[in-house]
C-alpha cells in the first residue's frame, strides 16, 4: 500500500487534472466524472490512514503498555468460555457472580466494552470531534447562558453584581442493541477471535444507529441530534441549489466565541456540490487537503457525514460550528446473553448485546446550520 505522502501527491495530481478537465475549452463530462472518482478514492485512502493512526494513539492512551491485571484476565476469559458454552469452573462462575446473572444478561469484561468504544469512535464521523466521555449514571451537564459582565469601579467603590445564567442538559442512558449469530463451528475458535468477530458485528451497526440518532434523533428513547436543536443560521435562496453566498453567510452567522474550532458538516453529494463553487475572482472555495491537512471551504475543514441529509425542500444539509459543544455520554455497563434454543435448528447460537448511550447539543448557538427553502 502506498504512503500517505505518496497519496497526497497523487491526488494533488488527480485534483490538477480534475480541475483542467472542468476549465477547459473541450470539456468532457465522462472524463471529469473519471478524474473526480479518483479523488474521492485518494481521499478514501488518505483518511483511511488518518483514523487507523488515531485508534492507534488511543489504544496507547487507554490501554498502556504494562500487561492487563491478572483477575481482570481470568474474568475475560470465564465470560468467553460461558459464551462458548462451556462448563465453568467454580472460580470461573464466582468471577461473574457480581453481573447480572443469566436471566439478565452478564456484564461484558472492561476490555471488550474498552474494544468496542474505541472501534466506534474508528467509524463514527461525530465522535472524533464532540465531547466524549463515560459514566456509570445519568448526569446532569452545567450550561452558561451568559458569562456576566465586569464594570469599571472607583477606589473604594462598589463592585457590580452580574452574574451569568445557568442551565443544564442531562445526558440519560438510551438502549441500543441488536443479536449477533455465530455458527457452532465457529464457535469452537480461540477466545480473541469470538471476541474480535461479535466486537466487530456490534460495532457495525451500534455506529450506524448511534451516528443517525446523533444528527437526526428526536430525543425519544434515543439520543437528541444537533439538527434539531442547532440555530438556523441561513435558510437558501433555492430548495434544489446551494451558493457560494448561501454558505458564506452561514459561516459569518456564528459568533465568533465558537470560530476556532468550527468545521463544516455535510454528507459526500453536497461536498461535490460545494466543489464547483468560487468566489468573486473565480477562485475554487473547496480546496483538497495536502500534506496531511483535511479538505476545506473558505480555509475551514469539511467533516463527511453520510446521515447528514441530501440538497432538499426544507432539508438543512449542512451544519456549521464547534461540535466540542455536542456531548455525548456512553455508559460503563454493557451486557451480553447467550441464546442457545433459537437458533439452534440452523446450528447457531445467538448473543444479544446491548449498550447504553446518550448525547445532546449543550448550546444551540455553538452550531449554525443551512436550510433549504
Amino acid at each position: 500500500m502506498k504512503t500517505k505522502e505518496e497519496l497526497i501527491q497523487a491526488r494533488k495530481d488527480a485534483l490538477d487534472k480534475m480541475i483542467a478537465i472542468s476549465t477547459g475549452e473541450n470539456f468532457a463530462q465522462a472524463n471529469y466524472d473519471a478524474a473526480k472518482k479518483e479523488v474521492d478514492s485518494l481521499t478514501a485512502q488518505i483518511e483511511t490512514l488518518d483514523i487507523q493512526a488515531k485508534l492507534r494513539n488511543q489504544v496507547d492512551d487507554v490501554l498502556p503498555s504494562a500487561s492487563i491485571d491478572k483477575d481482570k484476565e481470568f474474568e475475560r476469559n470465564a465470560f468467553w468460555n460461558m459464551a462458548k458454552g462451556k462448563n465453568l469452573s467454580i472460580d470461573e462462575m464466582k468471577a461473574l457472580s457480581t453481573t447480572e446473572g443469566a436471566k439478565g444478561g452478564y456484564l461484558v469484561p472492561e476490555t471488550f466494552a474498552t474494544t468496542i468504544i474505541l472501534k466506534s469512535a474508528e467509524k463514527s464521523y461525530i465522535r472524533n470531534i464532540a465531547n466524549v466521555s463515560t459514566s456509570s449514571h445519568t448526569e446532569n451537564i452545567p450550561v452558561e447562558g451568559d458569562d456576566g459582565e465586569n464594570g469599571w469601579i472607583d477606589e473604594e467603590g462598589v463592585y457590580p453584581e452580574s452574574d451569568p445564567t445557568l442551565g443544564q442538559i442531562q445526558l440519560a442512558a438510551w438502549k441500543t442493541g441488536r443479536i449477533v449469530k455465530v455458527t457452532d463451528e465457529a464457535l469452537d475458535d480461540t477466545v480473541p477471535a469470538i471476541e474480535n468477530y461479535i466486537a466487530m458485528k456490534f460495532v457495525k451497526s451500534t455506529v450506524k444507529s448511534e451516528e443517525k440518532a446523533f444528527v437526526d434523533g428526536d430525543g425519544v428513547k434515543k439520543p437528541t441530534g444537533f439538527l434539531l436543536t442547532a440555530q438556523i443560521g441561513k435558510v437558501a435562496a433555492s430548495s434544489v441549489a446551494i451558493t457560494s453566498d448561501d454558505l458564506l453567510d452561514l459561516m459569518g452567522s456564528l459568533d465568533p466565541d465558537y470560530e476556532q474550532n468550527a468545521v463544516l458538516m455535510m454528507n459526500k453529494n453536497t461536498k461535490n456540490l460545494l466543489r464547483k463553487l468560487k468566489d468573486s475572482t473565480g477562485q475554487y472555495l473547496w480546496v483538497p487537503g495536502f500534506n496531511g491537512d483535511p479538505d476545506t471551504f473558505d480555509k475551514k475543514t469539511i467533516v463527511i457525514n453520510k446521515f447528514m441529509p441530501d440538497v432538499a425542500t426544507g432539508k438543512k444539509p449542512i451544519a456549521y460550528g464547534d461540535f466540542s459543544y455536542y456531548y455525548i455520554k456512553d455508559r460503563k455497563v454493557m451486557t451480553l446473553k447467550r441464546l442457545d434454543e433459537l437458533y439452534s435448528t440452523t446450528g447457531h447460537v445467538g448473543f444479544r448485546i446491548d449498550k447504553r448511550v446518550d448525547g445532546k447539543l449543550a448550546l444551540p448557538e455553538a452550531i449554525k446550520t443551512l436550510r433549504m427553502a
